[in-house]
C-alpha cells in the first residue's frame, strides 16, 4: 500500500478545524479562546474535554488523553494513522497525495476501501430504484402509494432497490479495482466464506427496498433492506421483514444511531431527539419535519447509543411503537438512560399506531401537542409496571408489583428522583406514601445483604477532573503556556532566552526546545505550524499544557511584564545552579590552599556581577 506523502500530512494537519472535528464527537461550547464539551471518551455529566483551535490541539482530562486533528479519531474510532489521515482528508474535502503519485485503490487504506464501496453500491441500488427496466416502476410506486413517502424524501435519504437480477454488481466492483477481500468484508454478499469465485456471491439484499444507514459523518457504512412480494424465494432471509447488514469493520450496531448525522444538525440546542423504532420510522418523522428524530439499527439501545447522544442532547423523548413489544423496548432502555444522566420523556400515539403509520395520514401541525403531553420517566414506568384498577387489589398484591419497579428507581440515583418515583407509584397503586418507601428501603437492605462486600461500598468511580488554576511547578510549563497564548513572543524570547538555560529532563523542558529551537533559527511561521512540526509525543504534551488554565492576564499592559517575569525565573535557576557548583568546589577545596579558595571567590563574584541583570525584553 502506497504511503501518504509527509507533505499532505502536514498540510491536512495545518488546514483541519479541529474545533468542528471535535463537534462531530460532542457538542462543543466556547468559553474564550477555548471551546469545551463532554469527553468523546466516557459517559460524564461535566465538560472535560478541551479544544484549543488556535494550536490545532485538543485534550481530555478525565482520560489524560490529547493531542491533534489525527489522535482524535485514531482514539475515538480506534483506527491506525493512514486510516485517521484519510478520514479527517474525508470531513473536509482534502485530497490526499500519494507517495507513488497515484490516487489506486491499491493506495487507500482497507477501511477507505469499503467506504468508496458502499458509496458506489448505495450509488447503484438508487440509480436502480430511478431506471430499474424490470421493477423500476413498481418499487417507485411501492414507495409513493403503500408507503406514501414522496419521491423527494426517497432522492433526499438515498432510498434505493436492490435488483432481483444481482449479476451486474459484482463485475462491476472489480472492474473499478477493488479486491476481493474487500468486497467480502462489505457483508453485502451471500458465499463468501464457502464459494472461492466471487462471481458466484450472491447479493444479501435481493429484491428488496433499501435504505443506506450512514455514519455520524454522513458516510454511507451499511444498509437495511425492506422485504417485498418480489423478493425472491430462494433468498435465505425471504421470510425476514427487514435484514441489516451484518457487523463489518464499518459497522457495530450497538455504536451506530440512525439519522444521527442528519438529526443533530436539524434539533436546536434546546430540543430533544426522538428516538422511534425503525428506520422508516424516522425517515417519516423527519420528513413531517420533527426536528431530531433517530433509531437504532434494530437491536436493543445500548449504553454506546445513548452516550453518543447524550454529547449533543441531554434530553431525549421516547416515541417507540405503542404494542407492548414497543413498551418493554422502552422500559429497557430506561435505566441505561437514568445512569447516563438524560432527561427522558416518553410518548405513547392514540390508537396504539407507530410513528410511520401516523404521520402518513397525520400533520405534523399537533405535534407540539403530543409533545406536551408525553410523561416523565417516572410516570411512565409506574403505570408500565402498576396496571390501571390496581387499587381494588390487596396491599400485598399492590406491592408485589412494584418489585419490577424498585431496581429501576434504584438507577435514578439522585435522591429527588427516587422520591417522586416513589410518591408517584403510590398514588397510582394506591398506597400509603410511608409504605411505599418502607417497602423501598427493605428492597435496598435485601439487595445489598445480596452483594458481595467487596461492592458495598459502591462502584469504582474515577475522581472528577480538576483543571489546574495556575501555578505551575517549572519555569518551562510556565514559558509554553505563555507562548500557545502570545505567539508573537516566539522570536524574541528565543533571541534573548539562552537555549543551555533550559532544562530538558522533562516532557516540558524537550516540547520547549523544540519550539525555540526553531523560533531560534529563523524557521518559526506561526504557532500552529510549530505544533504540527513536533514529533507526536511531544505534540501530546503541547496539548496537555495548553489545556492548562492559564494564571496571567491577556491585557496588553501585562503581556510584556508576564514575558519578562518568565525570563527572569530562568536567569534565577541559572543562576542558583552556578552558584551550588562554585559552593560545593569550594568545600571540597582543601583550607590550606589558599590561593584556590581565593581562585574561587573571585570567580563568584564575577559571576555575582555578570548575571546581576536577568535578559529583559522591552516594548517595540
Amino acid at each position: 500500500m502506497a504511503r501518504i506523502s509527509r507533505r499532505s500530512i502536514d498540510e491536512l494537519r495545518q488546514r483541519a478545524d479541529i474545533v468542528a472535528l471535535a463537534g462531530d464527537y460532542t457538542q462543543m461550547k466556547q468559553r474564550g479562546r477555548d471551546w469545551w464539551g463532554l469527553s468523546p471518551f466516557k459517559s460524564e455529566k461535566s465538560p472535560s474535554f478541551k479544544v484549543n483551535p488556535e494550536t490545532g490541539l485538543w485534550y481530555c482530562f478525565s482520560t489524560q488523553q490529547g493531542g491533534d486533528a489525527f489522535k482524535l479519531v485514531m482514539n475515538r474510532e480506534g483506527l491506525d494513522f493512514p486510516e485517521s489521515v484519510e478520514r479527517v482528508a474525508n470531513r473536509f474535502g482534502f485530497k490526499l497525495d500519494y507517495e507513488s503519485g497515484g490516487d489506486g485503490k491499491n493506495e487507500k487504506s482497507f477501511r477507505g476501501q469499503l467506504l468508496e464501496i458502499h458509496e458506489l453500491v448505495a450509488d447503484y441500488w438508487r440509480r436502480c430504484f430511478l431506471e430499474d427496466p424490470a421493477h423500476g416502476e413498481w418499487i417507485r410506486d411501492y414507495w409513493s402509494r403503500q408507503r406514501k413517502f414522496s419521491p423527494e424524501v426517497a432522492d433526499d435519504f438515498g432510498i434505493g432497490f436492490a435488483p432481483v437480477d444481482d449479476s451486474k454488481l459484482i463485475p462491476g466492483l472489480l472492474a473499478k479495482g477493488y479486491a476481493k477481500d474487500a468486497l467480502a468484508q462489505t457483508g453485502l454478499f451471500f458465499g463468501v466464506d464457502r464459494v472461492p469465485d466471487p462471481l458466484r456471491w450472491r447479493c444479501r439484499f435481493r429484491g428488496r427496498l433499501i435504505i443506506p444507514i450512514r455514519d455520524i459523518q454522513g458516510r454511507v457504512i451499511a444498509f437495511t433492506a425492506r422485504q417485498l412480494d418480489i423478493t425472491p424465494q430462494d433468498d435465505p432471509s425471504r421470510e425476514a421483514k427487514y435484514v441489516n447488514s451484518p457487523e463489518t469493520e464499518l459497522f457495530k450496531k450497538s455504536r451506530t444511531v440512525f439519522n444521527l448525522d442528519r438529526a443533530r444538525m436539524t434539533r436546536k440546542d434546546a430540543d430533544p431527539f426522538v428516538l422511534v423504532e425503525g428506520q422508516l420510522d424516522a425517515i417519516r418523522c423527519h420528513s413531517a419535519g420533527i426536528p431530531g428524530a433517530i433509531a437504532a439499527q434494530g437491536t436493543a439501545v445500548t449504553e454506546e447509543h445513548l452516550q453518543q447522544l447524550r454529547r449533543f442532547s441531554q434530553r431525549l423523548l421516547v416515541f417507540l411503537d405503542s404494542d407492548a413489544a414497543g413498551q418493554k423496548a422502552a422500559l429497557r432502555l430506561l435505566p441505561i438512560g437514568l445512569r447516563e444522566g438524560l432527561d427522558i420523556r416518553f410518548l405513547s400515539l392514540p390508537g396504539g399506531k407507530d410513528p410511520d403509520e401516523y404521520f402518513s395520514t397525520q400533520s405534523a401541525e399537533g405535534w407540539a401537542g403530543l409533545v406536551a403531553g408525553a410523561r416523565s420517566a417516572m410516570q411512565f414506568c409506574v403505570q408500565s409496571l402498576v396496571p390501571e384498577g390496581s387499587v381494588n387489589l390487596p396491599l400485598t398484591s399492590r406491592l408485589s408489583l412494584l418489585e419490577s419497579l424498585f431496581p429501576i428507581v434504584e438507577q435514578a440515583g439522585a435522591e429527588e428522583i427516587v422520591r417522586e418515583a416513589l410518591n408517584e407509584a403510590a398514588r397510582h397503586a394506591g398506597i400509603g406514601i410511608r409504605e411505599m418507601h418502607m417497602a423501598y428501603e427493605r428492597h435496598r437492605a435485601q439487595s445489598q445483604s445480596q452483594r458481595p462486600a467487596a461492592q458495598l461500598g459502591g462502584p469504582d468511580e474515577a475522581p472528577a477532573p480538576v483543571v489546574k488554576g495556575g501555578g505551575l511547578t517549572t519555569p518551562e510549563e510556565d514559558l509554553i503556556l505563555f507562548l500557545l497564548r502570545h505567539d508573537a513572543y516566539f522570536v524574541p524570547i528565543a533571541q534573548s532566552l539562552p537555549l543551555e538555560w533550559i532544562d530538558q529532563s522533562g516532557r516540558g523542558g524537550q516540547l520547549l526546545m523544540a519550539l525555540l529551537n526553531e523560533a531560534a533559527h529563523g524557521h518559526f511561521a506561526g504557532l500552529r505550524e510549530a505544533v504540527n512540526a513536533l514529533d507526536d509525543e511531544l505534540r501530546t504534551e503541547a496539548a496537555r499544557l495548553s489545556a492548562e488554565s492559564y494564571a496571567g492576564r491577556d491585557d496588553e499592559k501585562d503581556i510584556l511584564p508576564r514575558a519578562n517575569t518568565i525570563l527572569k525565573s530562568f536567569h534565577g535557576r541559572h543562576v542558583q545552579a552556578l552558584m551550588r557548583s562554585l559552593d560545593a568546589r569550594i568545600a571540597s577545596t582543601p583550607r590550606e590552599d589558599v590561593a584556590a579558595l581565593n581562585r574561587l571567590q573571585s570567580e563568584k563574584i564575577a559571576l555575582r556581577r555578570s548575571h546581576a541583570t536577568p535578559p529583559t525584553l522591552t516594548a517595540a
